[in-house]
């Protein structure tokens, strides 16, 4: 019988690591200043709702519809998946950046199943 050997699993290097860390940090500020500064903004939002057509107006509409509608965590959910499919610095990072985005912004479920699929590229073999 032939014995068949394990592959090294996907290690990334410490840049990366850094790098993925700083990216869902950061997400994760942008997407709090967001929510608290624009979404939950009581008189913004009702500025907004009397007709006001300012630049604030239109970023708190974007970001209510995108939560509506799971778009930050369906993204994370695809990149999680590239991340799965081909692990590599470049979708390891997009994934925390989009999970982060999606956690804060009322999409938790999907964003965390993307950073499920982002842990589990770490115990998938890697690219030959």
């Amino acid at each position: 019988m032939k014995a068949t050997r394990m592959s090294r699993a996907y290690l990334p290097s410490p840049l990366t690591m850094i790098a993925t860390l700083a990216a869902f940090a950061a997400a994760l500020a942008v997407a709090a200043a967001a929510r608290y500064g624009l979404v939950e903004n009581t008189p913004l939002g009702h500025a907004c709702e009397a007709g006001a057509t300012s630049l604030a107006c239109t970023v708190r509409y974007a970001v209510n519809e995108g939560f509506r509608t799971l778009v930050p965590g369906l993204v994370a959910v695809a990149l999680g998946l590239w991340c799965l499919w081909r692990p590599g610095p470049l979708p390891l990072v997009l994934t925390a950046l989009a999970a982060g985005l999606g956690l804060m912004l009322f999409n938790a479920w999907p964003a965390a199943l993307a950073l499920t699929l982002a842990l589990l590229t770490l115990a998938r073999p890697a690219r030959a």
